[in-house]
Parts: C-alpha cells; sequence; structure tokens
C-alpha cells in the first residue's frame, strides 16, 4: 500500500478552504473507489496547516489516478477555490506501508 501525504496552508477563510476539500474528497473517492482520502488539521503545533492522506493500492494505481485526476476538468473546478486560498508552500510526501509477512 502507498500513502501520499500532501500538506497544505490555508488563511483565514478556512471554512470555505475545508468545504472545498471535503467536496474534492467525494468527488475523488466516488470516481475512484479503490483509494480512500482523509482530511486533516492539526490541533497542536504548527497551525493553519491541512494534510490530506491519500491511501492506493500500489504505485502505478497512484501514478494512474493522478495523471486522470491531472486532465479531469469537474476536479479542477473543485480545486480552484482551494488552490487560491492556499497560503504557503505544499509539501508531498510518500509511505510505502509495512505489512506483516
Amino acid at each position: 500500500m502507498i500513502i501520499h501525504q500532501r500538506e497544505i496552508g490555508y488563511g483565514e477563510n478556512y471554512p470555505t478552504f475545508f468545504e472545498a476539500l471535503v467536496k474534492a474528497k467525494a468527488y475523488l473517492e466516488k470516481k475512484y473507489p479503490e483509494i480512500s482520502v482523509e482530511l486533516m488539521y492539526n490541533l497542536a503545533g504548527q497551525r493553519g496547516r491541512a494534510t490530506i492522506q491519500t491511501r492506493y493500492a500500489s504505485l502505478a494505481d497512484y501514478e494512474r489516478i493522478d495523471a486522470e485526476a491531472d486532465n479531469d476538468e469537474e476536479y479542477s473546478k473543485l480545486l480552484e477555490s482551494i488552490i487560491s486560498a492556499t497560503a504557503g508552500p505544499v509539501v508531498d510526501q510518500f509511505y510505502r506501508v509495512i505489512q506483516s509477512p
């Protein structure tokens, strides 16, 4: 299993930002039922950062879905308000889940 984690900063209009994240999550999970998306924000430490954690069965699945999403006009429209509200750098990380033998 592969986990892609994206951390995005947000500004003062966080309710609208969170609403757009929830809509984008619902769209992705409906279109790609093989993935799961978790949306989080930090309660302690650095504030003003949202984390989007998406789980894929394989790196090939991530690459396929990412390429399809890049060309998806409806998904792009959902992201417009997120992109315009982003504050600071976007940080991406990838993890491979350790599974028991």
